[in-house]
């Protein structure tokens, strides 16, 4: 049975999703409330903060796709956030544990009515389209060429917090 609404302006909402979440999700969000990010890149602190933004901006937009991404693509820094160099809070490769996450819970998501295949592909290359400009046009291309490049394009927009407000650094703390 589908969770997600009829219309795209009624997706379903975080507590809809919750509410049929496999054990393993609620416990990576229960964490998330006590891992930390880098303030540079992330002013609105943990990364529950961070998924929750994210998820009410995709969710804004109207896309199940994109609204089970943006649950989805930083669970996988629970396991891979630590202290860099330079003492600052870092979770390098936690893309691809997040998108190992989607894997293992792809028929949960297409239950939801989102595209596991779709967001599977979301996840994985959240961070790698952020360096399209640096990429030789090779590469560019490749990235161009995936099915979901309109998708992560949109995605990087909710998923930016450059144009973070104060309303939403302040929703979830």
């Amino acid at each position: 049975m589908k969770i997600v609404k009829e219309t795209l302006n009624e997706l379903p909402t975080w507590d809809d999703i919750l509410s049929s979440a496999p054990q393993e999700i609620l416990d990576l969000i229960e964490e998330s409330k006590n891992t930390p990010q880098g303030t540079d890149w992330h002013p609105e602190g943990e990364v529950y903060n961070h998924i929750r933004i994210v998820f009410e901006r995709a969710r804004q937009y109207g896309d199940i796709d994109l609204l089970i991404s943006s649950l989805f693509h930083d669970l996988g820094k629970m396991s891979t956030t630590k202290k860099n160099k330079r003492d600052e809070w870092a979770a390098h490769g936690h893309e691809r544990v997040s998108a190992n996450l989607v894997k293992k819970y792809s028929s949960w998501i297409d239950l939801l009515g989102a595209d596991s295949e779709a967001v599977y592909e979301i996840v994985n290359n959240h961070m790698r389209i952020k360096q399209m400009d640096n990429m030789r046009p090779v590469k560019q291309e490749q990235m161009k060429a995936n099915p979901q490049y309109e998708k992560l394009l949109k995605f990087t927009e909710f998923d930016s917090m450059k144009s973070i407000t104060d309303e939403e650094i302040n929703r979830y703390k």
